[in-house]
């Protein structure tokens, strides 16, 4: 039985939010979603439509946009009598509609509170027709849906039932949506991706494609560049270039050469690994992974990192502090969830402009535990240990990553097993380790309770401290 699937991409999201809760219309408002407060080199979260129709891309630094709105403004001179601007407009029709009417745009600052919330009651619209086992959701503004026992239900078509869902969102949020459909998810995200950006809007601004199997090979087996495709980046698309093959079209012929010819399916396992079967797939339109395998993985191991870009390049010194910061942070994070790391991992970025010569400019390095743990006191001294090892003295750092690999579930100090030798003393838990273990229990309930800002040390303190900042923020930007 064939299925159904239907991907939602809800369009400009970051920048359509601030745009309703501003009272604006985000399809004729032009706006960014940016941190001003970190110069014109922050990166926008999200440009509204509307903006984007002046040629600005969907994820430009806040200082591209400035300039390409001064050489549109500066275009607009040179064709007016007195080659001068007298008004300015953050709306598209009136620039459109008026050639003296100069470009104007909002900038927003990012408030990821506010765009959990409105995700989430995007959500809670979704299930008013379709079952949560029946929902993917991908980030904070995509979803996959496997619809087709709903259609019956609904007596519907697989776009009238898109329909009605973003009618629904619409009315209740403001918000448009970018719809794909297609037999699987693959093609659903690729009907949504690529083909729907060339479909004419709805009154509200949606957008709907549909493509099958046969369209998929029809339309896209020849289009160019391949990283236009889900799940193929840069370094993908470089390797394949290297091998002689530019296109999904071209993939395919390959996937089925016989194995006396140079395009065979071993010149792509060779290269790609087992990494292989996924593309070859992709490259036929095919996708045998449905939302109910998704559903029921469990990966065999688990991780969990913390990373943050720094407001400015660090020294050594600096960099230290940061580690114990994020270090305490980890631990805590790892008591939360009950798990205990039987590995550290540490990932350092050095500035682009450093003031001597550098082998390399990111540096990674792991180290094994003894046994796994989430005590502050151990995590803290493995991380520097491997900062002092790592890191260059004289090299200035911008981003740190802190990882805790080989994660074990339902942790618990005391009763965790060592396997010794006949020539070791094993070491229990000491009453200090589970003093320490305490004491993160009672600090970890009292910023549940009070707020993350309820108990900090004077480290905390510093100039070049991070923690009492991020504390408030959201994938490092502002609640």
């Amino acid at each position: 039985m064939e299925r159904t699937y239907i991907a939602i991409d809800l369009k400009s999201f970051y920048a359509s939010v601030e745009c309703r809760t501003r009272g604006y219309d985000p399809l004729v408002t032009n706006l960014v979603v940016a941190d001003k407060s970190r110069t014109d080199k922050t990166i926008c979260l999200a440009v509204s439509p509307a903006l984007k129709s002046f040629g600005i891309p969907g994820r430009p630094r806040l200082g591209e946009v400035k300039r390409a709105v001064h050489a549109f403004n500066n275009q607009r001179k040179q064709r007016i009598l007195g080659k001068q601007i007298k008004y300015y407009s953050i709306y598209q029709p009136e620039i459109q509609h008026n050639p003296a009417m100069g470009l104007d745009f909002i900038v927003a600052p990012p408030r990821m509170n506010l765009y959990e919330d409105v995700s989430a009651q995007i959500y809670g619209i979704y299930l008013q027709f379709i079952a949560p086992e029946d929902i993917h959701v991908y980030s904070i503004d995509e979803a996959f849906m496997d619809v087709t026992g709903y259609l019956q239900l609904y007596r519907c078509t697989a776009q009238e039932l898109a329909q009605r869902m973003i009618n629904a969102v619409f009315k209740a949020t403001g918000i448009t949506a970018t719809v794909g459909i297609g037999p699987n998810l693959y093609l659903a995200k690729i009907a949504m991706d690529m083909i729907a950006k060339h479909i004419t809007p709805t009154e509200n601004g949606m957008k709907v494609a549909t493509l099958t199997v046969n369209q998929y090979r029809e339309k896209l087996w020849e289009h160019q560049p391949l990283t236009d495709f889900w799940q193929i980046g840069h370094g993908y698309a470089h390797r394949l270039d290297q091998l002689g093959l530019h296109t999904m079209g071209e993939i395919a012929a390959c996937s089925v050469g016989r194995l006396d010819q140079h395009f065979n399916p071993t010149l792509l396992y060779r290269t790609f690994g087992i990494k292989a079967e996924l593309l070859i797939d992709h490259a036929w339109g095919e996708e045998p992974l449905t939302i109910t395998d998704i559903k029921h993985y469990h990966p065999q191991k688990h991780s969990v990192s913390i990373g943050q870009v720094l407001p400015r390049p660090y020294s050594y010194v600096e960099g230290l502090t940061i580690i114990r910061e994020m270090s305490a942070e980890l631990a805590l994070r790892l008591v939360k969830q009950h798990q205990g790391a039987r590995q550290l991992s540490l990932t350092i970025q050095y500035d682009r402009k450093n003031l001597i010569e550098l082998p390399q400019r990111r540096v990674h390095q792991h180290c094994a535990l003894q046994q796994p743990t989430n005590l502050t006191s151990v995590i803290q001294q493995q991380l520097l240990q491997l900062y002092h090892e790592m890191v260059e003295p004289a090299g200035l750092i911008r981003k740190i990553t802190v990882c805790a690999n080989q994660v074990t579930d339902d942790y618990t100090e005391q009763f965790t097993a060592l396997q010794t030798s006949l020539f070791e003393q094993p070491q229990a838990s000491s009453p200090k380790h589970e003093q320490e273990q305490h004491l993160q229990a009672t600090s970890l309930a009292i910023q549940q309770r009070f707020g993350k800002d309820a108990l900090f040390t004077a480290q905390d303190l510093a100039p070049y401290a991070r923690t009492r900042e991020r504390n408030h923020q959201i994938g490092g930007h502002h609640e």
